[in-house]
């Protein structure tokens, strides 16, 4: 699980210490680039400063975006208990309307808009982080096909946005086709053979969920789109499948898959340098990536169990 840690930057040290003992107990963490709390200088040009400003928030957002929730440190400043800024009080906002899980350090202050922040339902943890482990630990537990830790923050974002706040977890198993399938019926064919193998393995969970990812090619006119087959099975119900079709890959790329590489994750590996097995960040300038496409996909298979 990803948490981001929001709140001022005079509470830096407390961030700090608090991702290092967040990430000693597995989560995985961000936290606010330190350079915001010494970027303003006295008297500069409120344009400036307001340019500046802009694009801490931006990169903030990014981090919550990958996020599966967010941790409010909120301490003593102005002479304010529990102090909630405006900065931080609208990351609370761009959290909660994004489905994800908002931990308060500290009880909620008594300031104006204490209602609004009440209004988003943060759980209080009294200063003691132990209650993330347990508010995690008490979470439907969500079973998939593999160990890869993006499908499984993909799908723990999804399923928070569709409502349903899930802890994650995955094994491994054969699809039984290509490591790169290059159809829609190859992509589900190996979904679903996954998903067959989960279930027979006996694991006791509250969804069970596969996502296969292959191309397909759906008019002559084009080369391949990217394919991506969601599986969710809940415990005792029925099967919901999903198919989506995404970008339209280059065929040089294509070209290679699989007799250079045995998928487009690491032919841009290779390639492109990339730190990830992610073709879609090349493909669009950073604006998608595949855990976007991954996390759109299961929501749109999720939203079905709703109904």
């Amino acid at each position: 699980m990803k948490i981001t840690i929001c709140g001022s930057m005079q509470f830096e040290p407390k961030m700090a210490e608090l991702s290092e003992e967040l990430q000693q107990r597995g989560y995985e963490v961000d936290k606010p680039n330190i350079v915001e709390g010494h970027a303003y200088g006295v008297g500069e040009d409120l344009d400036k400063n307001a340019g500046l400003k802009r694009g801490f928030i931006d990169e903030h957002f990014a981090k919550i975006d990958s996020s599966e929730a967010i941790l409010v440190v909120n301490e003593t400043k102005n002479g304010i208990d529990h102090y909630i800024g405006g900065n931080t009080l609208i990351e609370i906002a761009y959290a909660y309307s994004q489905g994800l899980d908002i931990f308060l350090l500290n009880p909620v202050p008594e300031v104006g808009y204490a209602d609004e922040i009440r209004g988003m339902h943060p759980t209080v943890l009294d200063g003691d982080i132990d209650e993330i482990d347990t508010y995690v630990a008490n979470l439907p537990l969500v079973y998939m096909s593999t160990e890869s830790v993006l499908k499984h923050a993909a799908v723990g974002r999804a399923m928070r946005k569709a409502g349903i706040s899930v802890r994650v977890a995955g094994t491994k198993v054969d699809s039984g086709v290509a490591e790169q399938p290059m159809s829609v019926e190859e992509t589900y064919d190996g979904a679903m053979n996954r998903q067959k193998a989960l279930v027979d393995l006996g694991q006791i969970a509250d969804y069970y969920v596969t996502v296969e990812s292959g191309q397909h090619q759906i008019h002559d006119n084009h080369s391949k789109f990217g394919c991506t087959v969601v599986i969710v099975e809940p415990a005792g119900g029925a099967v919901q499948a999903g198919i989506d079709l995404d970008v339209e890959f280059p065929q040089e790329w294509l070209d290679k898959i699989p007799s250079v590489y045995p998928d487009l994750g690491a032919l841009v590996q290779k390639e492109f340098g990339a730190a990830e097995k992610d073709p879609y960040t090349f493909l669009t300038g950073g604006k998608l990536t595949r855990r976007n496409v991954i996390e759109n996909a299961t929501y749109n298979v999720v939203a079905q169990l709703q109904t």
